[in-house]
């Protein structure tokens, strides 16, 4: 597994190619803007892309999923707890650009224990609400040696859930601290602690290094 990172719209979110090497098949997760740039990105590639998946209902993470989608047809993944955030954007209306968004035709919903599969790579869905009620976590257990070649630590697509020795806001609508709080704890902080967390904003970290550093589990 391959993880290309696109810093994209007005937040500079962090979109995620994920690329499964054997097969050339890809997801795309959070697609918060720069549409074309990401589709050039993935031909360029060569890639065959299967899902467009959204970690949370705010625009910033799925202002372009519409647009993929309907220049590839590929299904949009999201919670359904968060999937109303795609049909009325509400509070999201002040969020410059909005105007342009393409609703998804054609949505999927995931829930805790599904598997999104693409060539040889399986990636698990973990439900962890807090920051929005519906968010959920992308994880990818890794590779150990006995599987052969090289071994290569586990990867957790965090969305807005867990930064680099911070967490995510709770203060916009549906946000709950103490949700998220628990999240972390039960479902992040019990992955191995060289799993790799590429977050929605700002570099990657590790679940070793928020355990110990982050501030808000001190």
């Amino acid at each position: 597994m391959k993880v290309h990172t696109r810093a994209v719209g007005l937040l500079q979110t962090n979109c995620y190619i994920v690329e499964d090497e054997a097969s050339g098949k890809a997801v795309i997760i959070d697609p918060g803007g720069d549409g074309q740039g990401i589709l050039d990105f993935i031909n360029s590639r060569g890639l065959d892309l299967q899902y467009v998946v959204i970690t949370h209902g705010h625009i910033d993470h799925f202002l372009d999923a519409g647009f993929v989608q309907a220049k590839t047809s590929v299904p949009v993944l999201i919670s359904e707890a968060d999937s109303g955030f795609l049909e009325d954007l509400g509070w999201m209306r002040a969020f410059p650009g909005y105007e342009r968004m393409i609703r998804p035709k054609a949505i999927t919903f995931v829930k805790e224990g599904d598997v999104i599969s693409f060539g040889n790579t399986d990636l698990q869905v973990i439900e962890t609400p807090g920051h929005s009620p519906g968010s959920i976590c992308l994880y990818w257990p890794g590779r150990s040696d006995a599987q052969g070649g090289e071994g290569m630590p586990g990867v957790l697509f965090s969305g807005d859930l867990i930064f680099s020795v911070d967490v995510g806001r709770t203060d916009l609508p549906g946000g709950d601290t103490h949700q998220l709080l628990d999240s972390i704890r039960n479902k992040v902080f019990t992955l191995p602690g060289d799993t790799v967390i590429y977050p929605g904003h700002d570099e990657p970290t590790t679940v070793e290094r928020e355990r110990t550093e982050n501030p808000f589990f001190r």
